[in-house]
């Protein structure tokens, strides 16, 4: 699975929107918009608060798997 496609599904599965999960994660809304639509690739920091955030919020270990392959 694409890392544009896991965003997407954390994304959604928290029932966030694009501007509500930047605030989440200390980035901009159009960093999170170019990470979905596969234009850029987040950094090893922004990559940690990804997790991080995935780890407070209980996301799924189906798609905590598929992150960590990134």
């Amino acid at each position: 699975m694409a890392f544009s496609e896991i965003l997407k599904q954390i994304r959604m599965k928290q029932n966030c929107t694009q501007e509500q999960f930047a605030r989440e994660l200390n980035v901009s809304f159009s960093t999170i918009n170019r990470w979905e639509n596969n234009h850029t690739a987040p950094s090893g920091l922004a990559k940690m608060r990804l997790l991080e955030y995935c780890k407070r919020n209980c996301v799924d270990d189906e798609i905590l798997t598929e992150l960590y392959k990134y």
